[in-house]
Order: C-alpha cells, then sequence, then structure tokens
C-alpha cells in the first residue's frame, strides 16, 4: 500500500482516482493531496504500533506534534512546529516538541538533516523513498531529487574503492533559478555565496579605497571566488587568499560568472 501511494505521488497523481478530480495539488509544504493523506494515515497507524510494541506511551500534547508532523512535507524545524501547536492552543516547550521529532526519527518515520549548517530539521522518511537535496545558498530553498543515474554513479564511485554503499544522502549546494534571475547583472561581492565566482566589474568607493583594493590584486575584470564568509570574507584571486571586511565586500560590485548550458 505505501508503495503504491509514493508511486502516485512520484506521478503528480496525473492518474489517482483519489486525486484526479481534486483542484488542489500537494505543495512542498502543506499536504493537499489525498495520497499524502492517505499515506501519512499509513504512517501514523505504524508508529502507533511501534508505541504499543515499544511500550512508549504519549500525552494527547504529545501526539499533536506527531499529527501536526505529519501534516506536512517539506523540512520542518522544532520551532515551525511549536509554533503551529501554539496557534491551536499546545504550549509544549520547543525541547519537548523536538524530543517527539526525534522519537519519529528513532522509530523511522523521520530523519534530522542539517543543510548549509542550518538546522536541525525534519522530514519524513518514506518506506523505499531515497532522495537528495538541491539548496540555494542565496535564498535557503530546498529542493529535492531523485536520480538514478547519479544514484548509481555514486554506487560505482564507492564499488572502486572496494566499498559497500549502504544509503546515500547528498547536498547538492548552488543558486536556484529565481536567485539567478533576480541577481542578473552587477551585484554586491557581500551578495555571493561561499563557493561562487564573480568577475569584479566596479567599485563604489573612493579614491583611497580603490588603490587599497588594487594593491591586494583586486582590480575590475578580475575573477574571484569566495572561498569563506563565516568571519572577514575570504578572497581567491590569482592563486592566493585575501581577507577583506564586509562593508567593503558591499563596495565591490561584481558579475557572476554562470558556467551552465541554458547560459553558455
Amino acid at each position: 500500500m505505501l508503495q503504491k501511494l509514493i508511486g502516485k505521488i512520484k506521478s503528480g497523481c496525473s492518474t489517482c482516482e483519489n486525486c484526479k478530480d481534486d483542484p488542489d495539488s500537494p505543495s512542498d509544504l502543506q499536504v493537499k493531496s489525498l495520497c499524502f493523506e492517505k499515506l501519512h494515515q499509513n504512517e501514523k497507524e505504524q508508529f502507533l504500533n511501534l508505541l504499543k510494541q515499544t511500550g512508549r506511551v504519549l500525552s494527547n500534547k504529545e501526539m499533536d506534534v506527531v499529527d501536526e508532523f505529519l501534516s506536512h512535507e517539506g523540512h520542518m524545524s522544532g520551532d515551525f512546529i511549536k509554533k503551529r501547536l501554539f496557534q491551536k492552543g499546545n504550549d509544549l516547550p520547543l525541547e519537548e516538541v523536538e524530543e517527539i521529532l526525534d522519537l519519529l526519527c528513532r522509530y523511522g518515520l523521520a530523519q534530522k538533516v542539517q543543510l548549509n549548517g542550518t538546522g536541525p530539521w525534519y522530514e519524513h522518511l518514506h518506506l523505499g523513498e531515497k532522495h537528495d537535496h538541491l539548496m540555494c545558498t542565496r535564498c535557503g530553498k530546498v529542493i529535492e531529487f531523485e536520480d538514478e543515474e547519479f544514484k548509481n554513479q555514486m554506487k560505482k564511485s564507492a564499488s572502486l574503492h572496494g566499498f559497500q554503499p549502504l544509503f546515500q544522502k547528498t547536498t547538492i549546494y548552488g543558486i536556484c533559478p529565481a536567485c539567478k534571475k533576480r541577481h542578473r547583472g552587477a551585484i554586491p561581492l557581500s551578495a555571493l555565496s561561499q563557493g561562487e565566482k564573480a568577475v569584479i566589474v566596479s567599485f563604489s568607493g573612493g579614491s583611497n579605497l580603490k588603490k587599497k583594493l588594487s594593491d591586494m590584486g583586486l582590480l575590475t575584470d578580475e575573477p574571484v571566488e569566495v572561498l569563506s564568509k563565516s568571519g572577514p570574507v575570504i578572497l581567491g584571486v590569482k592563486g592566493s587568499r585575501i581577507a577583506i571586511g564586509k562593508g567593503i565586500a558591499q563596495k565591490i560590485l561584481v558579475s557572476p560568472i554562470v558556467n551552465d548550458k541554458e547560459n553558455s
């Protein structure tokens, strides 16, 4: 039953008897599909059986956490669940909310992930569903994707080293289409994400700043790479690393280097 429902959801429910007449379709977060509702109901029944088997008893407020988690898809923080419950009159503290979410992880109905150093985020762990992530380092948008060719290549790489893979969880960091469109043309260097490359277009500071940056090797038409933004901005320039303040990075206008086929 679960595999059949997952198959329908992956195909967009276009031929599903439950959903083909439903004007709503599943979004990234809010469950609108009847298939998702059925899937989550099955998972709740399995969770209740696991509680019975392990002798664990949850209060009504704690079960509200489970129900709230099962009413959404996508990546959720404990704080997100807590705020949703508070709007419904449930005042469980964040620590207890995360304890129940961690219980869902231990029972195999959820998994906890860190994305770009943020989190923890909780997402559904549907039986038989294995996906990886695309994450935009500018806006934080996360897209789940499945690619059998990609998975097979990862397995091949592992086998070349005599390694037996059991599962994989890959996050590819980059720039989403919306951010690429929004940031076309010259933008402040401070707006770039770690790992991005760009060409310096101009400087908005005075002559003293321009001379200082020139002495450091930062010139117009010079390509630069953002290596780190955790403290000062660390740039790779002409095979060397240099550090500049975030205020100065705001005054350097750059044009991001796009190397995908659609812009080649």
